[in-house]
């Protein structure tokens, strides 16, 4: 039966809108009923919502196809001219792995796969678990703090800023990048706002190309250098790694490795608050963090959807999709569906094969941070179970969650603090 993109059962459906965003569990849940391919007038895109068809669109990549996308909203144009003004200054942005097919999406993935290596990755666990615990030590005991700004944010931002190689006095640069880098994702600032968030991106490319030309000369251990080496070493046929190529991966890093992993940490934590023999077991057993973070990486599911163009018509799920069709698809849903996981509502670290979730996509565009960001939530569980016997949520009908349909999260999470007791005293 094909079925009408216009007379699909949520006319007013708006991705963007505070309808959505208050609710987005709940629309999804209607959309794998009701319609799960389903047009959203408000937006202009077909919304792909169950597990099974979200998985078919990530394995076509000739019908569905990543190339020529942009994840971003556009400027206002009452400040368009300025932020193309505030362009200007810098290098264009041009795709990179989120927005590319193969064979150029093969090229620059083998490159950044050269720096994600087991044994690179084995490389980083250690400065990880040193800034999870130098955070975790600063913990207070039996005070209110939030969890969120203390922790879950810092971890990944000053953990990445080290495994790139910057200096640590980055650490407060790379955040405000990471910020600038997402703020205009599944959201829309105001004119002040894109300002402020251009001035910010043109401060990275300018830092960064900076730290690119300081490799080049004097080459270190960091991921930056291998970044900057990798891209010199060119294959028969293939295509320059340009500066502005290596600005946009490495700013993609940064989003992977930093914003969508410090919003897993704090649903882990808000998730272990709601199930507290969950905190009991994991003192017990630390390797059972793997687990816990599996689940609530389906659970939460930080990075929520990814697009995709139609190169041809198509049916998909009943639907006809003409070319040239944009996709939403939807990886929150598909880790919802009760198709694919039983109770998917629940939190459940024991639940029978977890980690086929989508949180981190599938296919040749799965995440490529996917092995640091488990790295990192797993560390973070394992020092927070040394240190502390509870992080007890306070109020936790009134969190706040990012206003994004993208990249969702809590923007904090107040908890009061149980240090254990010998280490109630940290140096």
């Amino acid at each position: 039966m094909t079925i009408d993109a216009q007379s699909c059962p949520f006319p007013g459906l708006d991705l963007s809108s505070p309808q959505f965003l208050a609710a987005p569990e709940a629309w999804y849940a209607r959309m794998r009923e009701q319609a799960p391919v389903c047009f959203a007038p408000g937006n202009g895109w077909y919304v792909v919502a169950s597990a099974e068809l979200v998985r078919e669109v990530l394995r076509d990549t000739a019908t569905f196809s990543s190339a020529g996308l942009s994840k971003h909203a556009p400027p206002p144009p009452e400040v368009a001219e300025e932020v193309a003004a505030i362009r200007a200054r810098g290098w264009p942005y041009v795709p990179a792995l989120g927005t590319n097919d193969p064979p150029r999406h093969t090229q620059l993935r083998k490159l950044v796969n050269k720096a994600f290596t087991p044994r690179a990755l084995a490389w980083m666990e250690p400065l990880v678990r040193q800034t999870a615990d130098n955070l975790a030590a600063a913990l207070p005991d039996g005070e209110q703090v939030d969890f969120y700004t203390a922790f879950a944010e810092p971890l990944p931002a000053w953990a990445i800023c080290r495994v790139l190689g910057l200096a640590d006095s980055r650490r407060g640069d790379v955040r405000r990048w990471t910020l600038a880098a997402t703020a205009t994702i599944g959201a829309r600032p105001d004119a002040a706002g894109w300002i402020s968030t251009e001035e910010d991106l043109l401060d990275y490319q300018q830092a960064i190309a900076a730290e690119v030309d300081r490799c080049r000369e004097e080459p270190g251990e960091g991921l930056l250098s291998q970044l900057v080496a990798a891209a010199g070493d060119l294959g028969p046929g293939e295509e320059p790694i340009e500066l502005a190529h290596l600005l946009t991966l490495v700013r993609e890093l940064l989003v992977a490795g930093n914003e969508t992993t410090g919003r897993l940490i704090a649903a882990a934590v808000y998730l272990l608050d709601r199930h507290p023999g969950e905190w009991e077991r994991l003192r017990a057993d630390p390797q059972r963090a793997g687990a816990i973070v599996e689940e609530a990486l389906r659970w939460s599911t930080p990075a929520q959807v990814a697009y995709r163009r139609v190169t041809r018509a198509v049916r998909l799920g009943g639907v006809d999709i003409p070319a040239g069709s944009r996709l939403v698809v939807s990886f929150a849903s598909a880790n919802r569906d009760p198709l694919a996981f039983a109770g998917p509502d629940g939190f459940d670290p024991d639940r029978p094969g977890a980690r086929t979730h989508v949180a981190f996509g599938q296919g040749p565009h799965m995440c490529v941070g996917a092995g640091l960001a488990r790295i990192e939530g797993v560390t973070a569980l394992q020092v927070l179970a040394e240190h502390v016997d509870s992080l007890a949520v306070v109020n936790p009908g009134q969190l706040r969650y990012t206003p994004s349909f993208m990249v969702r999260g809590l923007d904090s999470l107040p908890v009061i603090v149980r240090r254990r007791a010998e280490l109630s005293h940290p140096i």
